[in-house]
């Protein structure tokens, strides 16, 4: 038995899946294809899955990470991605297997890119978002383990802010906390955001670009 880690995507209509549902929906994709995937024993045996980190709904995930075991340490990680690619879904897209090298609860954060469409004035707006930012109070409710809410300030915990825009489009980068222990939803950000600039209907796509350990690098 061999563990392997699976890098793949998921965008489009697939950022609407929940992660209860994907991970209903790649249980079932492993059943279409012959890959010889390792069950848990016991009285309800289950396919052992691993995610790097769930995504919240409605946000794309272009570099997610899901562990998977092996029954036969010969099979080889080409013919997994080859059999997952033609079993999957649309919107979710299997691009790289590799051996793990760090656990699940070493990630810590995530690199995210927020575009914003139709944009009349784009240098205005990114003074808008950079003053709001600056101004060091974008809160949004964040529920504890206990079950209890409480006030979580983003702008505490924002960080490696940068834009780009072009005619119409504007691109924020950022990064934020996305561990086990401690998460900041960036949908909840981008809501919390766009009402102090007075832009709450305003039209934008989320992307999680890769998770970071604690000391900045790539989880792998």
């Amino acid at each position: 038995m061999r563990s392997i880690r699976i890098w793949f995507n998921k965008k489009d209509s697939a950022k609407y899946i929940s992660h209860l549902d994907l991970t209903r929906c790649l249980i079932r994709a492993f059943r279409r294809t012959d890959i010889p995937l390792w069950y848990t024993e016991g009285f309800n045996p289950h396919p052992h899955l691993v995610f790097g980190l769930p995504l919240p709904l409605g946000v794309e995930g272009m570099r997610e990470t899901l562990d998977i075991r092996l029954n036969d340490d010969s099979y080889p990680n080409e013919k997994v991605l080859e059999q997952l690619n033609l079993a999957t879904v649309p919107g979710i897209d299997f691009i790289e297997i590799a051996e793990p090298v760090l656990k699940p609860l070493a990630v810590v954060f995530g690199d995210y890119t927020v575009s914003i469409p139709n944009v009349n004035n784009a240098d205005e707006f990114i003074e808008k978002i950079k003053r709001a930012l600056n101004g060091g109070d974008i809160t949004i409710e964040k529920k504890t383990k206990k079950g209890e809410f409480k006030q979580i300030n983003v702008c505490e915990h924002i960080s490696d802010v940068s834009f780009y825009a072009d005619d119409t489009t504007v691109m924020f980068n950022f990064r934020l906390p996305a561990g086990n222990d401690f998460t900041v939803n960036p949908v909840l950000f981008c809501k919390s955001l766009f009402s102090k600039i007075d832009s709450s209907d305003l039209l934008h796509r989320i992307v999680r670009n890769r998770l970071l350990t604690k000391d900045l690098e790539e989880f792998r």
